[in-house]
């Protein structure tokens, strides 16, 4: 797209269409009226774009092109067969949609004012996006420091994906600089003066992103590509420019296309009344959110017995019978992972857990110090335990659980402390290295 000042001069057939394509499409992606329904107060419009959205997928995949007979919701992972049916819809209605359009509006000439608000819908987009990820990043909370349960975890048996954020999580210098990245690029989309540097910036830091998502098999593809995407769109309204600047070497003119004609005066402090509105609300509410999130995790603790580390199993009888070692992977606990926060993970595969990589997880323990006894369950709000029982010292390094386990089997566990030491969880810099390690 041309600057401003040459909009006023007609545009070309193909610019006609391709702007009527991007407003649908973006009108449907952004989902610009759901961008409050982390309120309370405005919870409902989260509630009609859902409705909005998963009506006009599902009658796309009834009538047009099924992409599965059922479509799985996009919960944690963003590209479900619904997440694909979402965006196939939103092309083919911004497809049908521009044709009509340019048919109902072919005397237009150019869509001035149109295009700097389509800009600036999909310049807050980012800019919303790049905050929430950014901070989150830069406090560490979206990829975590692997645990215990991941260090005991044989690294075949991890996912990409898993593995990727292991990587970055591993490092929280890696991870901050990749939020503070994410934060500059809407820092930048924020002011129009450096809309551009933002843009570009954008370009690079999403791509990484995007081909991190593709390339580790992460399941946020669909939607990192369309801030990709996004970021893109806003470059090419200087693709003039930008050329001059970096290939030709050519003077460039003050950028306008972002100047918006304020009539009268209020509109200028009515703009920049919005403009803090969004900077408290989508800004600095969730980086102060996010703040007092991280000082809950840091002050997270291991509830007695257990320590934070790894207990190897020295005795093993269900039911009364002594269960060798090795004999039944799904049935004999190899070792116990403790991780922060009630948590941990047992060296087997057993289903009554949450199975991932080879080890079986639960997400909640709870102590009655008092009258040692121990409640282990799958997740906290579970209303029946996995092993429900009590627990008593044999040693400083040792410890026996015994009670009903699943509900119904009788089970004694003796635990010995096991001192592991893993390399990587001694997470080591050197300046020297002679050799590779």
């Amino acid at each position: 797209m041309n600057e401003i000042k040459q909009h006023h001069s007609d545009w070309p057939s193909y610019q006609l269409v391709l702007f009527r394509f991007f407003v649908i499409y973006f009108i449907l992606s952004t989902a610009i009226w759901s961008w409050l329904a982390s309120f309370a107060w405005f919870s409902f419009l989260g509630t009609f774009s859902s409705w909005f959205s998963e009506g006009y997928t599902n009658l796309f995949n009834d009538y047009i092109y099924e992409v599965k007979d059922e479509l799985v919701p996009t919960r944690g992972s963003g590209d479900t067969s619904m997440g694909w049916a979402t965006l196939y819809a939103q092309l083919f209605i911004a497809f049908i949609g521009s044709i009509i359009w340019s048919v109902l509006d072919r005397k237009r000439k150019s869509y001035v004012l149109g295009s700097l608000a389509i800009r600036n819908v999909v310049r807050y987009y980012i800019i919303f996006f790049a905050f929430i990820y950014g901070i989150i990043k830069i406090f560490g909370l979206q990829m975590p420091s692997p645990s215990n349960s991941y260090y005991a975890t044989d690294l075949g048996h991890f996912s990409a994906m898993r593995f990727s954020w292991n990587f970055v999580g591993y490092s929280k210098t890696y991870e901050f600089f990749s939020g503070l990245s994410e934060m500059l690029v809407g820092i930048l989309l924020l002011y129009r003066r450096t809309v551009v540097m933002g843009a570009l910036l954008g370009i690079g830091v999403f791509s990484y992103v995007f081909l991190l998502n593709m390339t580790f098999d992460i399941p946020v593809k669909i939607f990192s590509f369309q801030l990709l995407v996004a970021c893109v769109y806003i470059s090419l309204n200087n693709l003039k420019r930008i050329a001059h600047f970096f290939m030709l070497n050519k003077p460039v003119d003050a950028d306008t296309s972002w100047d918006i004609p304020m009539i009268k005066p209020w509109l200028k402090y009515a703009r920049l009344g919005l403009k803090a509105i969004f900077i408290g609300c989508f800004a600095l509410y969730p980086l102060y959110n996010y703040y007092n999130a991280f000082q809950s995790r840091s002050n997270i603790s291991t509830p007695p017995p257990f320590e934070s580390g790894y207990y190897s199993v020295s005795n093993f009888v269900l039911n009364g019978d002594t269960i060798p070692a090795n004999i039944n992977s799904n049935v004999h606990w190899q070792d116990l992972a403790i991780d922060n926060g009630s948590r941990g993970s047992i060296g087997l595969v057993d289903s009554t857990f949450r199975v991932r990589y080879g080890r079986s997880y639960f997400f909640n323990y709870s102590v009655d110090s008092a009258s040692n006894q121990l409640t282990i369950k799958r997740f906290r709000n579970d209303t029946l335990a996995i092993f429900q029982g009590s627990y008593m010292l044999l040693s400083d390094q040792g410890l026996r659980l015994y009670g009903i386990y699943k509900g119904q089997d009788s089970l004694q566990v003796d635990l010995l402390w096991d001192d592991r030491d893993y390399q990587l969880a001694r997470k080591e810099f050197n300046w020297l290295l002679e050799s590779v390690p």
